[in-house]
């Protein structure tokens, strides 16, 4: 049974990269909507080469890691019973359980989780705001592929204990997934974007069957 995990990653692999392909070229088509995500994404960029963030970027890549790994323990309903977070390491402290370990261990290379808080956010804004949420999420999820591009490595202990073939094909689906999502949520909202999705890849899924059979 444990074996059937991979077939099953593999066809979401590429579920989720027609999806993330399809939302990423509609970006291009409606671009003007999307100036303001791409000036938070830019200006992350130039902030983090200023001395007074630079210093002190370890640290929050490190506390954003183990925030997420404690956060997605609450959701699988574990029980946290310390959180450090240094400027070289950091480490949480769950009860354990198996479930949801591995969402646990892998999340935080996939999960842009101040950039879902700010699309959360950005519901309640009205048309006249809404511009400064696109420059927050822009700039959150540039942060996100930063930490995403330090921390994902063969060194990683969250990623050694799954084998690497699998981790990575797990953070690459999710990460695949959530980056689709942020990209239509910018056009859609986030419970558009989440509606839109899905019904996009169950139309993907039948249309496949009907090819092959």
């Amino acid at each position: 049974m444990k074996y059937l995990i991979y077939p099953i990653l593999v066809f979401l692999f590429v579920l989720t990269l027609v999806g993330f392909w399809s939302a990423f070229m509609c970006a291009f088509k409606f671009i003007v909507l999307y100036q303001w995500f791409l000036c938070g994404l830019t200006t992350y960029f130039i902030v983090r080469r200023f001395s007074f963030f630079s210093r002190n970027e370890l640290w929050l890549q490190t506390i954003s890691h183990e925030v997420t790994h404690a956060l997605v323990g609450l959701m699988f309903f574990h029980k946290i019973h310390s959180l450090e977070a240094y400027e070289d390491h950091g480490a949480v402290l769950h009860s354990g359980r198996k479930f949801g370990n591995m969402f646990i261990s892998l999340a935080p290379y996939c999960l842009p989780l101040f950039t879902y808080v700010l699309l959360m956010l950005r519901v309640i804004g009205d048309d006249r705001t809404l511009y400064v949420f696109d420059v927050l999420i822009g700039f959150t999820l540039a942060f996100h592929l930063v930490c995403f591009w330090k921390q994902t490595g063969l060194r990683q202990p969250d990623i050694q204990q799954y084998g690497y073939f699998k981790a990575f094909l797990f953070i690459v689906v999710a990460l695949l997934f959530n980056l689709t999502i942020v990209l239509l949520s910018i056009r859609k909202g986030i419970i558009g974007a989440f509606v839109y999705l899905f019904c996009s890849y169950w139309d993907d899924i039948v249309n496949w069957w009907s090819m092959i059979f």
